[in-house]
């Protein structure tokens, strides 16, 4: 469960669709991050758990390095951009303040705007907060994981534990945590107390030990459907990794025809 720091291109075995490739550590210097938090602003969230989301959120927001960007995303009923993606980390906590809970819930709305949407310059990271069940989406299921394999965004999600949660997941929370797995990402489950804090805090430096593989891809068609399998050589580490990637098909060029 813990990071495993050190590697380096020898130790990483990376296939695209079957075929090895020459992939490369990227540090992480060179790639920042455009962190997109998607919180839950329902009126769920009334009370001591809206300032206890808006402790967790700032901390999160302060522990990014000075190149990546934030934004912030709430919704209730709707989706409502409270900041666009940005370095001016005050920015970020100002808006934070004027969060407000009310209002039903349209968790796989909200999410699927951060899958689909183009943030900022960095490599996006969408970071999910709700404390309870869907209420108010028009999009379905299918749609959030079809939006998650299409994506490139690394999804980690933190949502409340729910009554009953030690016999089993809910379907929303087996929802949650398959989106989460197909970007290479995580779910943490956790109280909406102070313990909410720490569950941010983990994410953090989950997003910050990460390793960032790049390569370009060979002997494998460009467009469609990537399937990925990233290992480590030697034994006793796991490999947490986006499983596939997409690429469309390039538009048709114009006709060059003219009229007669």
């Amino acid at each position: 469960g813990a990071a495993v720091a050190g590697r380096t291109d020898r130790d990483f075995v990376v296939k695209d669709n079957g075929v090895v490739q020459a992939a490369r550590v990227v540090e992480r210097e060179e790639a920042p991050l455009t962190a997109v938090l998607v919180l839950d602003c329902s009126s769920s969230v009334a009370g001591a758990k809206l300032e206890f989301l808006k402790a967790a959120a700032s901390t999160f927001v302060r522990g990014l390095h000075p190149r990546d960007e934030a934004a912030l995303v709430a919704f209730q009923s709707q989706v409502q951009l409270l900041h666009a993606a940005t370095t001016d980390r005050q920015a970020v906590l100002e808006a934070r303040a004027t969060m407000r809970a009310d209002g039903a819930t349209s968790m796989i709305d909200a999410l699927f705007l951060g899958l689909k949407r183009r943030w900022g310059s960095g490599r996006p990271v969408v970071v999910l907060f709700s404390d309870g069940r869907d209420t108010s989406s028009w999009l379905e299921n299918e749609d959030l994981l079809r939006a998650a394999r299409e994506s490139p965004a690394v999804v980690y999600v933190v949502r409340t534990r729910e009554e009953g949660e030690e016999r089993g997941e809910s379907g929303q929370a087996y929802l949650l945590r398959r989106v989460a797995e197909s970007t290479g990402g995580s779910s943490w489950s956790s109280g909406s107390g102070p313990d909410l804090e720490d569950a941010f805090r983990a994410v953090l430096e989950t997003v910050n030990a990460r390793y960032v593989l790049a390569y370009e891809p060979a002997g494998v068609r460009r467009a469609g459907r990537h399937r990925l399998d990233v290992s480590v050589r030697g034994r006793g580490v796991e490999v947490r990794a986006r499983r596939e990637y997409f690429v469309a098909e390039p538009s048709p060029a114009p006709s060059r025809e003219g009229k007669r």
